[in-house]
């Protein structure tokens, strides 16, 4: 059931791609309504889907490798949205549904669950679980503004710009864009590493502060602590400050598919692979 939701959502996506490419290639202002519509009613789909899980485990829908990929292709999805209404830029359509298409393609493939899956029952860990993914889907917003600052810093030092020049938002924008979702995302992540450590503290048994996973978190949060510090003294600034983002959603990609495929083994998805 789950996955014929995903499948709905899915195809909603897809049209909504190539509903905008149109508007993308002829440098319309604005994506058409019809796109919207198309990610709304996928969006919707994709909700549905969530909360039909949701009911079913009673619990945070994130069990397995496949709900946690839906909540943060949902997550990605539901960012580009908010922020098109916000600040109209039609490139993000380009860089963001893409994306959310990919991830919602291996939500609704299901490679078999484990038998023995353990949904999530104390609240710290649903907490930390729900900020981190959040938190991921904000910071994968600062590395989209990253790119397109990149893109357009280049094209704005060419004598001849080409034509995606003009599909991209001022170098303004995308530093407002960069920002914002960078103070965002550190909070989420800093609320769910900490949520994560007294989940921890009282789940598992023996020593975990040294665990690999723990590690992981920690010098992702590291990298946007360092990218926010800078940005907020003004020691860094432009080049500097994108480069940073794309290195920390590297850094995030590889922990969180890090987490969720040893997690497979175990049937539940925290900070760390390791069982209480």
């Amino acid at each position: 059931m789950q996955s014929a939701l995903l499948w709905c959502a899915l195809g909603f996506y897809g049209l909504g791609i190539l509903l905008a490419l149109p508007s993308m290639m002829r440098r319309r202002p604005s994506l058409p309504s019809s796109t919207l519509a198309a990610v709304a009613v996928g969006l919707a789909w994709h909700a549905i889907a969530l909360l039909t899980l949701a009911r079913a485990v009673h619990r945070l829908p994130a069990i397995d490798v496949e709900s946690a990929i839906s909540l943060l292709a949902f997550g990605v999805t539901l960012a580009f949205f908010v922020t098109y209404l916000r600040y109209r830029i039609t490139s993000l359509g380009i860089f963001m549904l893409p994306f959310s298409f990919f991830l919602t393609l291996l939500a609704a493939s299901p490679r078999g669950r484990p038998a023995d899956f353990r949904p999530f029952s104390n609240t710290w860990i649903v907490i930390h679980v729900s900020a981190m993914i959040a938190g991921y889907t904000a910071l994968f917003l600062t590395f989209v503004a990253a790119i397109m600052y990149l893109i357009q810093e280049r094209e704005l030092k060419s004598k001849a710009p080409r034509a995606f020049y003009y599909r991209l938002p001022s170098l303004e924008v995308c530093d407002q864009l960069y920002y914002r979702s960078l103070v965002l995302g550190l909070f989420l992540l800093t609320l769910g590493i900490l949520t994560g450590f007294v989940w921890a503290s009282r789940a598992w048994r023996g020593p975990w502060e040294l665990d690999p996973k723990i590690l992981a978190s920690l010098a992702v949060w590291i990298i946007y602590l360092v990218l926010f510090s800078t940005r907020y003294s003004g020691n860094w600034r432009g080049r500097r400050l994108a480069y940073g983002a794309i290195l920390g959603f590297a850094v995030i990609m590889v922990t969180f598919l890090g987490v969720t495929f040893v997690s497979r083994q175990h049937g539940f998805l925290p900070m760390s692979g390791r069982m209480p």
